[in-house]
């Protein structure tokens, strides 16, 4: 098992140099020139040329890209900020918890409510409660989470005066600025989770082991909670560790919404002002975030699954009589 993790950890090296690469190239062509953007339009030709000079935009782009490389991967050194002159690694640790604690509410709320509507549409295939909630997970899928995320701000924080419409807290109050951002997020990604549970579940429960189970006198809760959701739980897993991908990045549009302070408004707001090290760095810390959240997600699958502890144990086992031969 081990050895997989190291393996594992290998193989997130090369992503995030593929990231770290394609970002660079990406913000490069990007059109506008950042040294008018930051000097500003009185800025002289004089100031301009000069400004490019200082930030090495002048150079040919191979030689930009092998500088940046050789900062961020072996001095460990993502720069400042061309606007603010701020320390980018230290902005990063200050905004990725945000948009963590933004990306995990919403995970567990899709998750919290998607499997107990799967689960409820597989035992009741046909009836009404399993079209009820698959009406509701295509409105679910429907629903743009901007528009969603408006009517949320007018119903709850306008009118009712509930809860915050925008910013952060600090402390167990804090809790109440995210609701309302990972409500309006989770709506794709709960009505995914319903029917990718439906679906597993209608395969285990057609299973010859589910009937011995019942037949054995096994009361239905624990046929479904021990025996069928437990072996569908793979699919699951799978959907779950895209699901924080996708809220991961969709957290740009909702952060941006609700003016919370993480790493989509640092992001969107360096690319607006063509902050070239902002968006680099950012997408790198993104990149290896989502990397060890899949790595989480393998780990799992050997959590879950019996047969995959089996194939480790083998082929350890298997190690063992070649070196004992």
């Amino acid at each position: 098992m081990l050895k997989y993790v190291l393996k594992r950890l290998i193989w997130m090296i090369p992503i995030v140099l593929g990231v770290a690469i394609l970002v660079f190239i990406m913000m490069t062509f990007c059109p506008g020139k950042p040294e008018e953007i930051i000097l500003g339009p009185s800025a002289t030709e004089t100031e301009l040329a000069a400004k490019r000079l200082e930030l090495g935009l002048d150079d040919p782009i191979v030689l930009r890209l092998g500088r940046y490389m050789s900062d961020v991967f072996i001095h460990f050194d993502l720069g400042k900020s061309w606007l603010t002159n701020v320390d980018i690694t230290s902005s990063i640790k200050e905004r990725l918890p945000r948009t963590l604690m933004l990306t995990i509410t919403t995970l567990l709320i899709s998750v919290g409510i998607g499997i107990p509507l799967g689960v409820i549409a597989a035992i009741k295939q046909n009836k009404w409660q399993d079209s009820l909630c698959m009406v509701l997970a295509l409105i679910g899928v429907a629903i743009p989470n901007f528009w969603l995320a408006l009517l949320l701000v007018l119903q709850f924080s306008v009118k009712l005066n509930w809860l915050p419409a925008l910013g952060i807290g600090t402390g167990l109050a804090g809790i109440k600025y995210y609701i309302l951002p990972a409500i309006s997020g989770s709506t794709g990604g709960l009505a995914s989770c319903a029917r990718q549970t439906r679906s597993a579940m209608l395969d285990v429960i057609r299973a010859d082991y589910i009937t011995t189970a019942r037949s054995k006198g096994v009361p239905e809760r624990d046929v479904i909670m021990k025996h069928a959701l437990k072996n569908s739980l793979i699919p699951i897993i799978t959907v779950m560790g895209t699901m924080f991908g996708h809220f991961l990045g969709g957290a740009m549009i909702i952060e941006t919404i609700f003016a919370i302070p993480g790493m989509g408004t640092y992001i969107i707001g360096a690319v607006n002002s063509r902050d070239y090290p902002i968006v680099q760095g950012g997408s790198i810390f993104l990149a290896i975030t989502f990397s060890f959240c899949m790595l989480i997600v393998d780990l799992l699958y050997a959590l879950v699954d019996p047969r995959i502890k089996a194939q480790y144990a083998s082929g350890r086992k298997k190690r063992k009589v070649k070196a004992n031969a």
